[in-house]
């Protein structure tokens, strides 16, 4: 399944691994359905390793999975970890993950290869078109 995220300085369009990362996929569409990511700032750009967005505090403190708009209000989610997806290629989409593991809104595009450290701390979900 592909989404389409505009920006001011283009659209970027990212192929989710939905059959490997189900519910890490779902709450990335389900956030972009709620125009949570509008006005999001990529806040932290490093060249050849990474862009990152999803906080909408712009600090890399903030943010929360969609599980938090539905009742369930927990901040975090256990994001899946599927061994066959790895930060290696330019353009992967991967959901940051907080300290102690789990995602909230947080997502990055790697601008890189082979930055294999990120594997087993963050958890890669899809690629830039």
């Amino acid at each position: 399944m592909s989404v389409l995220l505009e920006t001011s300085l283009g659209d970027l369009v990212f192929d989710l691994e939905t059959q490997l990362c189900p519910k890490t996929s779902e709450n990335f569409l389900k956030l972009c359905k709620i125009y949570y990511y509008n006005l999001n700032a990529f806040f932290n750009v490093a060249r050849d390793f990474l862009a990152q967005a999803g906080d909408p505090t712009a600090t890399g403190k903030g943010g929360e999975c969609v599980w938090s708009f539905i009742g369930d209000k927990q901040r975090y989610f256990v994001p899946e970890r599927a061994p066959s997806l790895k930060h290696t290629a330019l353009g992967t989409l991967s959901m940051a993950c907080a300290p102690d593991g789990g995602c909230g809104s947080q997502f990055f595009v790697t601008l890189g290869e082979n930055i294999d450290y990120l594997d087993g701390v963050h958890a890669p979900f899809g690629t830039l078109v």
